[in-house]
């Protein structure tokens, strides 16, 4: 009798090999921070630290080179957000800088495990069982509020950090709660993944009931 291909197997090997893909990023990271010079790992002995002011913006108009002139009837404007940078930065703008990249950063490697875990577990226990719905409920609800979390730390943790490297600023931790990037999409699939974790648990109650009659 010809062997049943494990219907779960192809996300399982995607979630795997990206989780190897990052682990094997961390250990070069790793590597270039220890005998490379600059090198750093999530920021962790970054030399150089910039933070942009995303709110403002910065118009400049000047005449603009052959290869950038504008149409007939169309006017040239360069705009962009200003920058600021240090390379001698403080203990407290390094753990600032450190945290921007930390917080997203264990966000997807927390998503990913999680994903893998409901994988494998439904690879072992069955995919319409009440372990699996249960598991695939928490992974929605990781990828929901994680998001939103994630995505509102970051913007505080960025506005704190530039505050430390604007002079004469109203720039502050709390105006990251103002000014944050929503994140639709993960919280659209979180929200689909905690739908089809209660479509499930209503179809297991549903066959075991039917199990219980017959």
């Amino acid at each position: 009798m010809p062997k049943v291909r494990n219907p779960l197997e192809p996300i399982s090997t995607a979630v795997t090999g990206v989780l190897t893909l990052l682990a094997a990023l961390m250990g070069m990271g790793l590597f270039a921070s220890l005998f490379a010079d600059g090198g750093s790992v999530l920021g962790i002995g970054q030399k150089y630290i910039c933070a942009t002011d995303a709110n403002t913006r910065i118009n400049v108009d000047e005449q603009p080179s052959p290869d950038f002139a504008p149409a007939p009837g169309a006017t040239f404007n360069v705009s962009a957000h200003p920058e600021y940078c240090t390379e001698a930065p403080s203990t407290v703008q390094s753990l600032l800088n450190t945290a921007t990249q930390l917080a997203p950063f264990i966000f997807v490697v927390g998503a990913l495990l999680l994903a893998l875990w409901v994988i494998r577990s439904a690879a072992r226990d069955g995919l319409y069982t009440t372990q699996t719905a249960e598991r695939l409920r928490r992974l929605g609800w990781w990828t929901l509020a994680g998001s939103v979390l994630t995505s509102i730390a970051t913007s505080m943790v960025e506005k704190a950090l530039l505050a430390t490297l604007r002079l004469n600023s109203d720039i502050s931790a709390l105006s990251g709660l103002l000014s944050w990037d929503v994140p639709f999409l993960a919280i659209l699939t979180g929200l689909g993944v905690l739908s089809f974790a209660r479509i499930m648990r209503v179809g297991i109650t549903m066959r075991e009931d039917l199990d219980g009659t017959v």
